[in-house]
């Protein structure tokens, strides 16, 4: 009988059989699309993206490279209804197959649509768009900065809408792309540029477009721009339709370029005619409040108190008549009532009663003076020379006591005032010279100031 030979199978390493099956899933499902909802999404390291992609019976991993994911203009999260554009493979290590993310977008929202309602939602809870932080846009401003396209009709509608309204005007223009990859970066450089060139208001302007067209305007880079900026800031980007970002950040939105040019300063003629208007008004009241105080001062000097006033004075003089009959009435009656208590008391008290309480009161003063006497006159003494040595102090502090220790004091003769420098008198003026014990009436002949004579008045 002849044997048959049995072959061996092939024995695959865990390595191998995961290579391959890579390999086969990155054949058969090269270039795909799912659809499904994003959970359990983690964005690691603020770099690759982490996620599972479900539906209601099934799940699938899926990672998006920095490469793929930093195009993204919408923000991936839990919950949100994607198409997920890549291919399928496998992760060796482990042995688990996912998806691997090329592009993504939205379900039912363009993505431009989402990313302008998802970075809406993120400033709103950041509170920029709060009333409070907006800035006053000064009536007159000094000078007026524009961040737009020099070669569009944006910049030519603002300059003639100025003119019309306050043709002195000072505005200083940047030139910036307003649309493109690069358009947002220059607009937040033109800001910056502006606030130094000290523009009191700025106004961001472009024509209107598509979302696209528009999506400089809807970065979050501009909106912290917008925010921080320490002048105020007027959007005025698009049609009256149109609202992009900046116009929710901005201090001012103008509905189109030619709005927020007027918005940005007065109108010349009619603030001159609303001037002559305030100053009519205001003449016009002062007149009718000087008329009627007129009238009400030519009423109050026709009165008759202002004619007679000896008028006030006989009222009162009556009021006065009466009030002193009303006092003199009750100071009677009072004295009255004091009398006939008096006789009530005299009834009631004895003589007797009267010498027995005098006797024991003298008795009892004579031996408070008795204790007394000795503490008085040590109070006495002691008073005594306190006056003595008050009156030494007085004595020596005294101008007579000085006077006798051989000073004078000097006076003018004239104006009685104290003479206390050399310069108060002139040479030929008569002064007073008081004494001790009398008054000298001199004459200036010469003056010496310190020891050097002076002759006629002149310093030698």
């Amino acid at each position: 009988m002849e044997e048959v030979e049995i072959s061996k199978p092939k024995i695959y390493s865990v390595s191998e059989i995961n290579l391959n099956i890579r390999k086969s899933l990155e054949t058969n499902y090269s270039n795909i699309w799912v659809e499904g909802e994003v959970s359990n999404y983690y964005f690691h390291n603020r770099r690759h993206m982490y996620f599972d992609i479900k539906d209601e019976h099934s799940k699938i991993k899926v990672v998006m490279f920095y490469e793929n994911n930093k195009n993204l203009l919408f923000k991936l999260e839990d919950g949100l209804h994607v198409i997920i554009n890549g291919y399928v493979s496998a992760y060796e290590k482990r042995g688990e197959y996912q998806l691997v993310a090329l592009n993504a977008k939205p379900v039912g929202k363009g993505a431009l649509i989402l990313a302008f309602e998802q970075l809406k939602a993120k400033l709103e809870k950041k509170g920029y768009f709060d009333k409070i932080h907006k800035k006053t846009i000064p009536a007159i401003p000094q000078k007026i900065g524009v961040a737009t396209s020099t070669g569009g009709a944006v910049l030519r509608d603002i300059i003639s809408v100025l003119k019309n309204r306050f043709e002195n005007f000072n505005l200083v223009v940047m030139n910036t792309n307003v649309q493109g990859p690069d358009s947002s970066d220059e607009i937040c450089r033109a800001i910056d540029d502006l606030c130094k060139y000290g523009a009191d208001v700025i106004i961001i302007a472009r024509g209107g477009g598509s979302l696209e067209d528009l999506w400089a305007f809807n970065t979050e880079k501009m909106a912290d721009k917008i925010f921080n900026c320490p002048v105020p800031v007027i959007s005025a980007v698009g049609h009256e339709t149109d609202f992009t970002i900046s116009d929710f950040v901005a201090d001012r939105r103008a509905a189109t370029p030619s709005v927020a040019a007027e918005i940005v300063v007065i109108n010349k003629a009619e603030t001159v005619e609303n001037l002559k208007k305030i100053n009519k008004k205001l003449r016009d009241l002062t007149n009718n409040k000087i008329f009627l105080y007129k009238k009400e001062l030519n009423y109050l000097i026709s009165r008759k108190t202002f004619r007679k006033p000896e008028t006030m004075l006989l009222n009162f003089w009556q009021d006065f008549e009466e009030a002193r009959i009303k006092i003199g009435d009750s100071i009677r009656t009072i004295i009255e009532n004091k009398k006939r208590r008096l006789e009530e008391y005299k009834q009631h008290i004895s003589k007797k009663d009267i010498l027995r309480s005098l006797s024991a009161q003298k008795i009892t003063l004579r031996n408070v003076f008795l204790r007394m006497t000795p503490a008085f006159k040590n109070s006495l003494a002691l008073r005594e020379n306190k006056l003595k040595l008050m009156l030494k102090n007085l004595q020596e502090r005294s101008p007579v006591y000085i006077l006798g220790k051989g000073y004078a004091i000097v006076y003018e003769t004239d104006k009685g005032g104290v003479i206390k420098n050399i310069d108060d008198v002139k040479i030929g003026q008569n002064i007073t010279v008081r004494l001790k014990n009398g008054v000298l009436l001199s004459k200036i002949i010469s003056k010496l100031y310190k020891g050097i004579g002076l002759e006629n008045g002149n310093k030698n």
